[in-house]
């Protein structure tokens, strides 16, 4: 192995070690703050917002900035890193499209081992496809890491139980797995292949000439241009985020979202559209269901509302063909739906501890 090669793989396990000190030692972190404070926590979640609607719209936007921007900084460092430093054709023998099952339990595996949001993974798997990686392999990645975040399934184990617990996780990795590969199916002969970024143009030779700055360098510029492409359109989510608040206040929330199939449909479109940071989306369906919210639309909610959101939707949009987001979104509400009658089926009834 060539100092190159040892070089970026240096790079690669820093920078990932880095999300994943950080990341884990935030979710521990809130694990235990939201656990101490679950009562608090879901009694603000419900309260009603008296305060305008252009207010609630700002301070959407100002406290997403805030408890987001690092984690948002180190997923667009990962994926210039994953231009840079991934070559290309071992990413396609990994999660390369037409290769089995194999790719797939990769994406579903390997993004929860992040714990990111719905949001910060976003660069992650915009560096992956455009890397290389097969369109379900990605979409899985995308999906289930969110879904699938280790603190939450935790915070979910100690607030509501067992049995959402187990649920929640083989719900969320067989509608991550599903979505994915269907999406994959639906649009694979009609959208073009992924464009690389290019930061510069490309000299024959010129890469075992360039020196390790000069590959710093690179990734800073890459990571730039996932900045530009993606950011952006995540703001331009989450200022709609805050109109979807302010016009489904908790009180609608709680009238509507009671039990039947109705309700159940209509949580897991909410869970699509809504965002909410991560480790809130337990103490949330905690407060609903001891306001009278059923099990089956607790489910729809807790596996479409963390792995989608409407910043999440628009963001990806820039890095694949919007005619993507409208296929998984579709395909990630119905399998929300059938996660919520399936459970509701086997636990009718649930009391709150």
């Amino acid at each position: 192995m060539d100092k190159r090669a040892i070089f970026a793989i240096f790079m690669l396990v820093l920078i990932f070690a880095v999300i994943f000190v950080y990341e884990w030692g935030g979710a521990w972190k809130g694990y235990k703050t939201t656990l101490e404070k679950t009562d608090t926590i879901t009694a603000e979640l419900l309260k009603e917002e008296s305060i305008p609607i252009y207010m609630l719209i700002i301070v959407t936007i100002i406290q997403y900035i805030k408890q987001s921007w690092l984690c948002l900084l180190l997923a667009f460092i990962a994926a210039g890193a994953l231009q840079e430093f991934v070559p290309k054709d071992k990413l396609i023998k990994l999660m390369g499209s037409g290769r089995g099952p194999v790719p797939y339990l990769i994406g579903g595996v390997g993004g929860p081992m992040l714990s990111m949001c719905s949001c910060s993974i976003i660069p992650i798997f915009g560096g992956l496809y455009r890397r290389g990686a097969g369109l379900g392999p990605s979409l899985t990645f995308l999906l289930v890491a969110p879904a699938f975040n280790p603190a939450a399934v935790l915070l979910t184990l100690a607030l509501l139980g067992w049995k959402f617990t187990v649920a929640r996780i083989i719900f969320a990795m067989l509608a991550g797995v599903t979505v994915g590969f269907i999406t994959e199916k639906i649009m694979k002969d009609k959208i073009p292949a992924p464009k690389s970024i290019h930061i510069e143009e490309e000299i024959p030779g010129s890469e075992e000439k360039q020196g390790y700055v000069k590959r710093i360098i690179n990734m800073f510029l890459y990571s730039w241009e996932f900045v530009k492409l993606v950011l952006p359109l995540i703001l331009l989510g989450v200022l709609f985020a805050g109109l979807i608040k302010a016009f489904l206040p908790p009180a609608f929330i709680v009238k509507y979202l009671g039990v039947g199939i109705l309700p159940i449909m209509l949580a897991s479109a909410i869970g699509v559209l809504m965002y909410a940071p991560s480790l809130v989306e337990a103490p949330l369906v905690r407060g609903l269901l001891e306001s009278g919210m059923g099990t089956g639309a607790s489910m729809a909610h807790l596996i479409t509302g963390p792995a989608l959101s409407l910043p999440s939707i628009l963001g990806v949009c820039k890095i694949v063909s919007p005619k993507i987001p409208v296929v998984y979104t579709t395909l990630m509400w119905i399998c929300g739906v059938i996660a919520g009658l399936v459970f509701w089926f086997l636990v009718p009834t649930f009391v709150v501890s």
